[in-house]
Order: C-alpha cells, then structure tokens, then sequence
C-alpha cells in the first residue's frame, strides 16, 4: 500500500504526533509494529503531526509501514489546530499535556469523507493482540466506543475534585471513558460535532474545571453515545502477567521512562528493537539503556525525587480526594458564573 492508499477494505488508525524533541515519533512507530506483527488484514495508519515533525521521523514512520507492506498517510493539524481555540492550548500546556492530546478532535475534519470509521490510539499503547477484533465491534447508532477510565468494581470516589468536575461538565461519572483507545463512527460524529463551534464554546465554559482537555470534552459532548466496550481493549491496570490478546495502555511511567522489569516495559523494547530506531550499534544501545535508567523513576540519584514523590501523593490524597477538594472545585464554579454574570 502507498502512502496515501487508502484502500476501502482497509482498517484505519490514527496516531497523534506532537513531536518538539523529535523523539516522540519512535513510540508511535513502535504502536504500528506491535500492530502490524499480529494483524495481517490491510491496515492504513494516519499520522496526525504538526510542524514539529522532522523528515527523518516522517521517513522512519513510512519505513515503518513500507516493512510490512502497510500503508500510511500522514496529516498536517498546523492549520487547523486553532479551532480548537487558545482556551484548550493554554489548559494543555498548563496540565503538562502535550498538545498532541487535542489532534485527536480533529480527525473527523482532517480524515477524507469516504473514511467512515477509524480506531485511535495513544502513542503510549501496545496492541497485543489482532486489532482486527476491535475494528469489527458494531457502534450500531453510537458515535463512538471506548473503555471505561476506571476498573468496573471501583467507580470514581462520590467527592472528589475530579467527580465532582465530572457532573459539572456534563460528564456521565459511571460511564467515563478514557480516550486512549477510540473507535469512532465518523458519519455520525461529523454530523453531531464540530470542534470550530461547539469544542471552543465548551472549553470557555468548562476551563476552570477541566483537567484532562480531550477526554473530558468527549465524554460531556457525547454523553449517552458512547457504546463502553470490554478493558482489553484499553489495559490500562494490567501491566504484569497475563498481558495477552490485550491493548496495553502505560497510563502512568511509560515503558521508555521506567526499568523495574514488568512485562509491558519488555514488551515495549523488544518492539523497539524491531523498528527502524532500534536498529543501533551494540554502544548505541548501552546508552541508551543507560539513558533510561539514569531517567527512571525508580532510580533515586537525588533526594528531591523522594520529596517529588510525596508531594504527588500529598496533593492526590487530600487535594484531590474528600470534602475539601469537592468545596474548593464548588468555589471555583460560583466564581467564575459570578465572574461571567457581570461581564454580561
């Protein structure tokens, strides 16, 4: 398949790629191995980039595809990623989300009209298993599919800052997805949203609240049209043991960060190695593992780590947990309709 083959019995991915480092484009190389090793159907991946993408990961990517006799299209969001407005850039920036997070909203624009349907997947993802199975779920009259964001027998805490930013968006707590993994019915998401109007209306209203810039609008825009579909599609608890015939979601210390030895983390290297970025000298790859352990989280060279660590745990446990977070996030929203009120 050709670079822009998208062939109509084709199954359609989409990868986003926000790429400052140059970098981040090998972990989305490696998601298309894992994919292509255990799925022989025709697949088409679609590159979601910016600017930021070098010509050599470009190359890399189509390499990629070209080794298995796969195709790839790539598609450039610099222009359109104004719609979805300067509020949702600044939330991104402001939580430590790559920007990337946000091009996702911009498939059903950016992919051709004759594409109906398409899978998307973070980048810090491995499919094991044949993603085949995941294409050929029905979304019947859903707009999209996904996995639930938490375990099925542990809902989201009553009060917390998070579930009660949850309600105030419109988001349905007991139905929360995580959108890592996304089939998307695009007919239906194309006639039901589009990010230029209802995407930058919602974020003005919703800023102060929203933590997590994609997901939580897609959860409040299509509330009630997203069919949850099995975790294995989305393993995001799951990272040791019995890992197969699985999608593997590293929602925590991606595989290139950490070296404590779980199954995902060998997984994910003995991918890389069979991508045209793992193909390194034998002193290449001694500084590169050296790279990773010294990066580790699970290396403590210095004692403000330890403190990093607390603190995280501080600010989750009490700051985000309990009454006190529920009447901070209440605070919050009285100001800001207060705030509104007046400007009107």
């Amino acid at each position: 398949m050709s670079e822009t083959d998208n062939a109509a019995d084709a199954i359609h991915v989409a990868l986003a790629i926000y790429d400052p480092k140059g970098t981040y484009s090998r972990h989305s190389g490696v998601v298309m191995t894992s994919i292509f090793e255990r799925t022989k159907s025709p697949v088409c991946v679609h590159i979601l980039h910016d600017r930021t993408m070098t010509e050599r990961n470009r190359a890399l990517l189509k390499e990629t595809a070209e080794t298995f006799g796969q195709g790839i299209a790539f598609h450039d969001v610099s222009p359109h990623i104004e719609q979805v407005g300067n509020e949702a850039i600044r939330r991104a920036e402001k939580h430590q989300h790559s920007i990337g997070a946000l091009f996702r909203l911009l498939i059903p624009e950016l992919l051709p009209s004759k594409i109906e349907k398409v899978i998307y997947l973070d980048s810090d993802i491995l499919v094991n298993m044949n993603i085949q199975e995941l294409w050929d779920i029905s979304l019947e009259n859903y707009s999209l599919a996904g996995v639930l964001d938490h375990p099925i027998n542990k809902p989201y805490r009553r009060f917390s800052y998070r579930t009660f930013g949850m309600k105030l968006m419109g988001c349905d707590r007991k139905h929360y997805i995580n959108s890592g993994v996304l089939s998307m019915n695009l007919p239906k998401v194309r006639k039901k949203f589009k990010l230029s109007q209802q995407g930058v209306s919602w974020y003005k209203r919703y800023a102060h609240c929203s933590d997590l810039v994609d997901q939580d609008l897609i959860n409040s825009c299509f509330r009630g049209d997203i069919k949850i579909i099995d975790s294995k599609f989305n393993n995001c608890y799951v990272h040791d043991g019995d890992i197969s015939n699985s999608i593997l979601h590293a929602i925590g210390i991606k595989p290139w960060n950490g070296l404590n030895g779980s199954d995902l983390e060998r997984m994910y290297w003995k991918t890389y190695f069979k991508t045209p970025w793992g193909k390194l000298s034998p002193d290449a790859v001694a500084d590169l593992m050296f790279d990773v352990m010294r990066n580790s989280p699970f290396t403590h060279r210095r004692t403000s780590q330890c403190y990093k660590k607390m603190f995280f745990r501080l600010r989750k446990d009490v700051f985000l947990e309990g009454y006190a977070a529920f009447l901070w996030l209440l605070l919050k929203d009285v100001c800001y309709r207060v705030r509104n009120s007046v400007r009107g």
